[in-house]
């Protein structure tokens, strides 16, 4: 069993500290167990410029295609390959500005040009356990749980893996967590959960059960709600439609299997988004050559109002 650990808090920080007890959960179900983890903010990572080459190729069909900046040009390759290597995936982050750090987004965002990692994760069976874990110096983490989990659920192929996640609130001092006996109990079990899920995963499992923080929905449990202009309510995250009524004076949330199936992580809803996205490169071809006459114009009022940056070393 291999368990790969994603940080992105200070060294020797809670997050750190927390992983390392997820580990020792792992270990006390299997004791030869691989743990390992890295911290992603003691690795470079060089932002996604936006270039969609990786995706272009992927929607082709071109699943060995690699990110275009060049594979050894930061250390992404170096950490997605620990992914593919990994039966399990536990990731961590603390709350900054009521989100994650910035540098899991930036990591996240180059996912798609992990060549065929997406395909490996969303085939039949290829989805791994996830968990995920993130704290908070007060209970100002609204999105956390939502953001969180949605990058543990990309990174293993969708909701299906998610055994476990918990949001930590009222941590804000560096390696307070170890003065919480019951914090660090939680923690162990949330790597017991995930060796087990491990361990008991059968070819054919159509999904993990889940054990952790609760929400509305029935696949990424998200707490958050949007409400359509036409009145119309659905998961943000699943773009699951809803059917919202209240019961003794409390909100119900309900799906029809009809909507559960037409998910963002279902391949109903993963053919819908990259047909947009081909629908989009389409409209664009057709217009190439407007593109092409009137980009200069904007192009040189860009330059005009650009702030010219000092240099920094």
């Amino acid at each position: 069993m291999k368990v790969f650990g994603i940080c992105s808090g200070r060294k020797g920080g809670n997050t750190e500290i927390l992983m390392a007890q997820a580990f020792k959960g792992v270990l006390s179900v299997d004791p030869n167990a691989e743990v390992e983890f890295v911290n992603l903010q003691e690795a470079k990572i060089d932002p996604c410029v936006g270039c969609e080459a990786c995706v272009k190729a992927h929607i082709a069909g071109k699943t060995d295609f690699r990110c275009s900046q060049g594979e050894n040009h930061d250390n992404f390759q170096d950490i997605e390959l620990k992914m593919r290597a990994a039966d399990a995936i536990i990731v961590s982050a603390p709350c900054y500005n009521l989100l994650p750090p910035g540098i899991l987004i930036t990591w996240l965002n180059k996912l798609h040009s992990g060549g065929d990692y997406r395909k490996i994760t969303l085939s039949p069976d290829g989805w791994k356990i996830g968990a995920a874990f993130s704290l908070g110096g007060t209970d100002w983490t609204d999105y956390m749980p939502n953001v969180v989990r949605m990058v543990v659920e990309e990174l293993i192929g969708g909701y299906r893996g998610l055994v476990d996640y918990e949001q930590f609130d009222f941590y804000p001092a560096t390696r307070m967590v170890l003065v919480d006996d019951a914090l660090m109990d939680r923690m162990l079990l949330m790597g017991q959960r995930v060796a087990n899920a491990v361990i008991n995963r059968k070819p054919g499992d159509k999904e993990a059960e889940y054990h952790g923080q609760p929400g509305f929905c029935p696949y990424c449990y998200s707490n958050l709600l949007r409400v359509n202009p036409d009145g119309r309510v659905f998961c943000p995250q699943c773009n699951i439609e809803a059917t919202p009524e209240v019961v003794d004076g409390r909100l119900k949330i309900t799906f029809t299997q009809e909507n559960l199936d037409k998910s963002r992580w279902s391949p109903y809803g993963q053919n819908l988004h990259n047909t947009n996205i081909q629908k989009g490169h389409k409209k664009a071809a057709e217009g190439a050559e407007k593109i092409k006459a009137d980009f200069p114009a904007y192009n040189d009022f860009l330059k005009d109002h650009r702030m010219i940056l000092p240099e920094r070393h």
